[in-house]
C-alpha cells in the first residue's frame, strides 16, 4: 500500500490488489502492484518487472514469472538465491535485519527500503512521504520506521 500510495503521490496512477485468502494459513499470499503514467488498465500483475519475496516459497512460485531484465529482491535470510536467468537478483537478508532492530513487524520497511534501492522506481524521500501519510495515526511508530527503511535502502546500496 505504501509504494501505490508513493506512486500516486508522484503523479502516477497505482493499483494494490491484494490476495490474503487461505493462503495465508501457511501458503503465499500475494499483492499486485500496478504504476503507469496513465490510467492502470489492468491491475493484475502476472509477469512483473520487480518481485519482492519474504520467503522460499512465494520466491519459488512467482520469480519464473518476472519478465527478463526484470528485479527480485528476496529475503536471503529465510531462502537461498534462487535459480532464475535474465533477472537481477538482490538477497537481503530482511528478517535476520528486523531481528537485529527489534520485533519482526520491521520486515516490510526494511524490505520497502530495498525495494526503493533496487529499483530506483521513485526517491527515497518519496517512499518516506508515503510512510509518514501511513502512519500519521502511530507517530510513536514512525522513527523506528523510518531507522528500519533506512537500513533496507543502505543494505542494497552497500552490495
Amino acid at each position: 500500500m505504501i509504494v501505490t500510495r508513493a506512486a500516486i503521490n508522484e503523479g502516477f496512477d497505482a493499483t494494490h490488489i491484494p490476495s490474503y485468502g487461505p493462503e495465508s494459513r501457511g501458503g503465499t499470499s500475494y499483492a499486485d502492484v500496478r504504476v503507469a503514467a496513465h490510467e492502470v488498465e489492468s491491475p493484475a500483475a502476472p509477469n512483473p518487472d520487480i518481485l519482492l519475496a519474504f520467503n522460499g516459497p512465494s520466491l519459488a512460485r512467482f520469480g519464473p514469472r518476472v519478465v527478463p531484465g526484470g528485479t527480485v529482491v528476496y529475503d536471503s535470510s529465510v531462502a537461498p538465491a534462487p535459480d532464475l536467468a535474465g533477472v537481477r537478483l538482490i538477497g537481503v537478508p530482511i528478517t535476520a535485519m528486523a531481528g537485529e532492530i527489534g520485533p519482526l513487524m520491521f520486515k516490510n520497511m526494511i524490505a520497502l527500503g530495498a525495494l526503493a534501492a533496487a529499483s530506483g522506481l521513485f526517491p527515497p524521500e518519496t517512499f518516506l512521504t508515503a510512510i509518514r501519510q501511513a502512519l500519521r495515526r502511530k507517530p510513536d511508530l514512525l522513527t523506528r520506521n523510518e531507522d528500519a527503511f533506512a537500513r533496507g535502502l543502505r543494505a542494497v546500496r552497500e552490495l
